[in-house]
This record gives structure tokens, C-alpha cells and sequence, in this order.
């Protein structure tokens, strides 16, 4: 997955800003979202051990740390690890341990076991999802809670319509695509109220897989994890999906 690494060394992802109190405001609701899902709010995530695999930028490693939680945040990206080593500089924030590590290919032996880990769009973007689902399994203390989130089969099938036009017909070139797109009249249907980094995440990341719920469990199952949670969008019928218009879904599980 090298175009992927070098793909998110340059576009750095999500680099989120965080200035204005509503920026602030929308970034704290997404993150107790995501807390929702393993039922905890932020004061529960206190002396407890995380680890943020493909953390990207950090915002979620930040928020987890300065509600005291101890944080080991792992990208494969040293692009992406660098703006996070800079936010831990300038915010002075002591309980982050970072590494570059690729949770494929890398032994991750010399890591601790955790309390909880995240892993939040992250799989799709490997040669090899269940492995990575496999060796994070690993590393969960006895009743550790593990939240992963996938891109969905059925419905994510808009944007991947989209992809396979862009990459077949403009370029398999990142970095020609990502000039094209934007520079492009023609896209402006596509980029019409949507951020940059959404759109790239959409449309240009090099490569992606699609997953479902019931596959998940399954996964689930094979490594003894409980299943305790999933997001509103993957519940009931998965096929009838494709009208979702959320692509990435949640699920977590505590290890048995």
C-alpha cells in the first residue's frame, strides 16, 4: 500500500481546524459519537490505556488525551505523524506516546495491551483488512473494547461508481487526479458543498475495500470479541444500504 502512505504524506487527512468555537464545537460532538458507540463519555476514557491505529492528523488522539486517558497513537504515514507531533508540541501534552508503524506489515510485539482501541477508517485502506482486524485483537487486555469503522458494501456503490470513471478515464495518478478535480468545471456537481478533505477521502485515496456488518461479526466471532454496538446505518436489511447515504460504519466489541 506505498501509493496510499504517499498519498496521505501530502494530503493529510482529516487536518481538521480548529479555531472558531463552532469548528470546536462540531469536532467534540463527532468524537462523543464515536465514544457512543462503546458506551463511554469523555470522563470515562480517565488513566485508561487507548491506542489510536492510523491516527492520521490526531485530533481524536488529543481530545482522548486531554481527558487523561493514556495514548499510544500509530500511523503508517510520517506525513500525517508530523502534524500530530506538532499539536503535541504547541498544546505542551504529555500522555501521547506516537509511532510510525504499518499494522500489516510491522510486528507490533513491542506494544502494550489496552484498554480500548480505535481503528477508525483505517482497514479499507490496507491489502489485508481481517489481519489487521486479527493483530489489534491482539493487543486488548481481558475485557477491552475494540471499535472499528469500515466503508459499507452497499452503500458506498454511489462513490465507487464515481471512483472507477475518475481513475479509468482521467488518471490512476493521485496526484494528476487530484489537480484535475479540482481544477475541473466538470466536478463541480461532486464538490458542491462537501470539504476538500471529504472529497479526496471519496474520490482520490489510491485504494479502498467495502465491507458489510454481517462480515464483521464474523470477524468478531473468530477472535472471541463480544459484539456490543453498531451505528444506526448498518441496522436491518444490509442490501437496501445502497439509499444510505452515510458509507462508513461502526462497530464494536469487547474481547472475551
Amino acid at each position: 500500500m506505498e501509493e496510499v502512505k504517499k498519498f496521505y504524506d501530502i494530503y493529510n487527512y482529516p487536518n481538521l481546524k480548529l479555531y472558531t468555537y463552532r469548528q470546536k464545537r462540531n469536532h467534540k460532538k463527532l468524537i462523543l459519537k464515536i465514544l457512543s458507540y462503546i458506551n463511554f463519555s469523555p470522563k470515562d476514557l480517565k488513566n485508561k490505556d487507548v491506542l489510536d491505529f492510523g491516527c492520521g492528523t490526531g485530533d481524536k488522539s488529543i481530545f482522548f488525551a486531554e481527558y487523561f486517558a493514556n495514548v499510544t497513537s500509530i500511523d503508517f504515514s510520517k506525513g500525517q505523524l508530523s502534524v500530530l507531533n506538532k499539536k503535541i508540541k504547541e498544546n505542551n501534552i504529555k500522555n501521547i506516546t506516537v509511532y510510525q508503524k504499518d499494522l500489516i506489515k510491522d510486528d507490533l510485539c513491542f506494544l502494550k495491551k489496552y484498554d480500548i482501541i480505535f481503528c477508525i477508517g483505517v482497514l479499507h485502506h490496507t491489502e489485508n483488512p481481517y489481519l489487521g482486524f486479527e493483530k489489534l485483537t491482539k493487543l486488548l487486555k481481558p475485557n477491552g473494547i475494540i471499535l472499528i469503522a469500515l466503508y459499507h458494501r452497499y452503500s458506498r456503490i454511489r462513490f465507487r461508481i464515481i471512483r472507477f470513471f475518475l481513475k479509468n478515464l482521467i488518471s490512476k495518478d493521485f496526484n494528476k487526479l487530484y489537480k484535475w478535480f479540482f481544477s475541473s468545471k466538470k466536478t463541480f456537481f461532486l464538490r458542491k458543498n462537501v470539504s476538500k478533505n471529504t472529497l479526496y477521502d471519496r474520490y482520490i485515496v489510491p485504494y479502498e475495500s467495502y465491507h458489510s456488518l454481517k462480515e464483521v461479526k464474523k470477524w468478531f466471532f473468530k477472535n472471541n470479541i463480544f459484539f456490543l454496538k453498531c451505528s444506526e446505518n448498518v441496522k436491518g436489511f444490509e442490501f437496501f444500504k445502497i439509499f444510505e447515504k452515510k458509507t462508513l460504519f461502526f462497530v464494536s466489541g469487547i474481547k472475551k
